[in-house]
């Protein structure tokens, strides 16, 4: 069960992936070019908040499975933890922004929450692409 739990963490990591890219390029595209801000924006920014709690959730589930199997490694693990709980307040402060530079501010949130998460995997693992290189 923990190996399949791991798995599937690893596997929605690529979904939050493309969902911050697409945002990213929403975003960027709607603030440069002074658009107004649209409802699927949101709702956007909602599904990868959304997304990213499940992640986190999961990974909390894997911690306590690592933890019950003696394979919990305190230093990296509580660090990872960490990152992914900060990427997740980010990943929720996005969708909230109101007022002129909403594009803006949502998209460097989106952009660190990404970097954040970018850093804890490479932490953790020694690179992104664990398990598909």
């Amino acid at each position: 069960m923990l190996g399949t739990l791991i798995t599937v963490h690893g596997f929605i990591r690529w979904l939050l992936a493309a969902l911050a890219i697409l945002l990213i390029v929403r975003y960027a595209v709607g603030w440069l070019g002074k658009r107004d801000f649209v409802p699927i924006d949101r709702q956007l920014a909602l599904a990868y908040a959304a997304v990213m709690t499940v992640q986190f959730v999961l990974g909390a589930v894997n911690l306590l499975l690592l933890a019950l199997n003696n394979a919990f490694r305190p230093g990296v693990h509580i660090e990872h933890a960490f990152y992914g709980l900060l990427a997740t307040a980010l990943a929720h402060i996005a969708p909230a922004q109101k007022g002129e530079h909403r594009y803006r501010n949502a998209l460097i949130l989106i952009v660190v929450s990404l970097a954040v998460v970018f850093f804890s995997v490479v932490r953790l693992r020694g690179n992104f692409f664990f398990g598909l290189i």
